[in-house]
């Protein structure tokens, strides 16, 4: 549990010196002056003027939101001066509304004013309009027209500025979210990669799929929520992958914690998550056949959220009374606790209104992102963790199969792995060659100098065996000084060879330890040469042989004394 509190504190700390250094890094100081036209406005609507008005504040002062076909008109009190900016430009953030900005009264530039009488989605996003050189000394006037009902009434104040001043101030106030977003989606999509390659070969990894998959769409809500790609990508597109994403993340949240819980009673979580995924799928496919426009699903998806809410808490104070002894179940529910929360907030303030945007907000700025990262390191230690338990695991299964498979004191295999592949070759067609062999005079040895003395002699054995037979044959300790090898393609001159090649090697271990004889009888048969042409009858034919020497080689003895 130490390492586990300690692996946190530094992912932690990492994490701060990470936006620490990105801030210092990507600092930024505009080359010429970018001005905030937040004040100084006059706006009409709905017949009714109103004078010196703050845009941010001016739901204060009209309705707090507008409705389907209002047509706002703003226009600055004061005309534009001169910055000396080589490329001025004009960018400001529309809510579900075309719009067409003009120059005293000449119209520099109009965008998707020909969908304000249809049922086009316009969407939530940025805009950048270029002004014409000698655009000092003129007014500047932004007539919206609001495309859906219920819009907000305030208005991201509009900038004024060189282009790329503009643009790297912009970037600059999302860079953690920016970061933070690109992260999550390119480690959604490897984890997911490397997860589905475990899930191949081990079971029990299916709550780190989903956490992938979780990742890769948070990540994508958050590049588009905060406006990252929206001077790449067209701003209907951007809001329709916001509120997919976001409304898929119930689901998947809802997954997970199932996943974690499968031995629980999780019929209200089976409920809920199928209830959350129907209705993303809805009003995504509502959204797609232009009937409901998927922003005005926001209010349902955030009561959704809030029972999500509710029943996370449940799980957490049900699994700390059980004291569950899962540290992966208990990480995984840390970090998806924290990643919840973050949106929770985050939504409680976008309900408020309490600000127009969320650069405005350095909670916002930094809540949901951190929650993320957090919920990513929590799935990085939860991995460790799989990953140090599975390789325990395969270590063990190694174990057990060198027991099973491997004699313990030879270190070749062992009579249940020569039955094995008996029962291969038994199954072909092909012809093979077994040979029997039989260690010479090992109770007498065992009797005279002892166990371990034997033990000696029948590894110094085993080792010529490999040293003779490696690469040609496959061989096997079959009882205590009975040995087999296998051979699936051999000639009878070559074997012969061979096992000339092994007395010999048997006789300078003589000269090396007189204590003991090393000799071997042996005998070998071939497939072709039995009537049954099965592995019994050719381990029987070669057990016969290998007795016939063995006889020999006593009865030699016998004479010789």
């Amino acid at each position: 549990m130490y390492k586990k509190r300690s692996f946190l504190i530094i992912a932690v700390i990492l994490m701060l010196a990470i936006i620490a250094g990105l801030s210092f890094v990507f600092s930024f100081t505009p080359k010429y002056p970018v001005i905030t036209l937040d004040k100084g406005w006059t706006i009409s609507y709905r017949n009714e003027h109103y004078l010196n008005t703050n845009l941010e504040h001016l739901g204060s002062q009209i309705d707090t939101t507008f409705s389907k076909g209002d047509i706002l008109a703003l226009t600055m009190t004061q005309p534009l001066f001169d910055i000396g900016a080589p490329f001025p430009y004009l960018m400001f953030k529309t809510q579900f509304c075309a719009y067409e900005v003009y120059l005293d009264d000449t119209l520099i530039k109009k965008e998707y004013t020909e969908d304000t009488s249809g049922s086009a989605f316009i969407g939530i996003g940025f805009h950048s309009v270029r002004l014409p050189q000698d655009y000092a000394g003129k007014k500047l006037s932004i007539i919206m027209y609001i495309t859906e009902n219920d819009s907000r009434a305030d208005i991201l104040s509009p900038l004024l500025g060189n282009y790329d001043d503009i643009y790297r101030i912009l970037l600059n106030s999302v860079l953690f979210p920016g970061f933070t977003s690109i992260f999550l989606i390119l480690f959604g999509l490897v984890f997911l990669i490397i997860s589905l390659l475990f899930y191949v070969r081990t079971t029990g990894v299916s709550s780190q799929v989903v956490c992938s998959i979780l990742s890769s769409v948070t990540g994508l809500w958050m590049i588009n929520a905060y406006d990252v790609i929206d001077f790449y990508v067209s701003t209907p597109f951007a809001t329709f992958l916001e509120y997919s994403a976001m409304y898929l993340i119930l689901p998947l949240m809802y997954l997970l914690v199932y996943i974690l819980h499968k031995r629980q009673s999780n019929s209200v979580t089976i409920f809920l998550g199928f209830s959350s995924f129907i209705f993303a799928g809805l009003f995504i496919a509502l959204h797609l056949f232009n009937r409901v426009h998927i922003h005005h699903f926001r209010m349902p998806f955030y009561a959704m959220c809030l029972l999500g809410l509710v029943l996370l808490i449940v799980y957490d104070i049900r699994d700390i009374k059980a004291k569950s002894k899962n540290p992966s179940t208990r990480i995984q529910m840390l970090g998806l606790t924290v990643l919840a929360l973050s949106f929770t907030v985050y939504g409680i303030i976008g309900m408020l209104s309490v600000i127009v945007d969320y650069r405005q907000s350095y909670v916002l700025n930094f809540l949901v992102p951190a929650g993320s990262l957090f919920f990513v390191i929590t799935q990085l230690l939860h991995h460790f963790i799989f990953m140090t338990r599975t390789f325990a695991q395969r270590q063990e299964y190694a174990s057990l199969t060198q027991i099973a498979y491997i004699d313990n004191l030879t270190d070749i295999p062992n009579r249940v792995s020569c039955d094995k592949r008996l029962l291969e070759l038994n199954q072909s067609e092909d012809d093979f060659c077994i040979l029997s062999l039989d260690l010479n005079g090992l109770k007498e040895v065992n009797d005279n100098s002892g166990h371990p003395a034997g033990d000696n002699l029948l590894k110094s054995f085993a080792t010529c065996l490999k040293d003779v037979f490696e690469g040609t044959g496959e061989y096997f300790r079959v009882g205590g000084d009975e040995f087999l090898v296998l051979f699936t393609n051999i000639e009878k001159e070559l074997l012969d060879s061979m096992l000339m090649t092994l007395d010999s090697k048997l006789l300078a271990l003589d000269e090396t330890d007189p204590e003991a004889n090393h000799s071997v009888s042996y005998g070998y048969a071939y497939r072709s040469e039995t009537e049954d042409r099965d592995t019994h009858s050719v381990v029987m034919l070669a057990d016969k042989r290998m007795y016939e020497y063995k006889r020999k080689f006593y009865s030699h003895l016998m004479k010789r004394d």
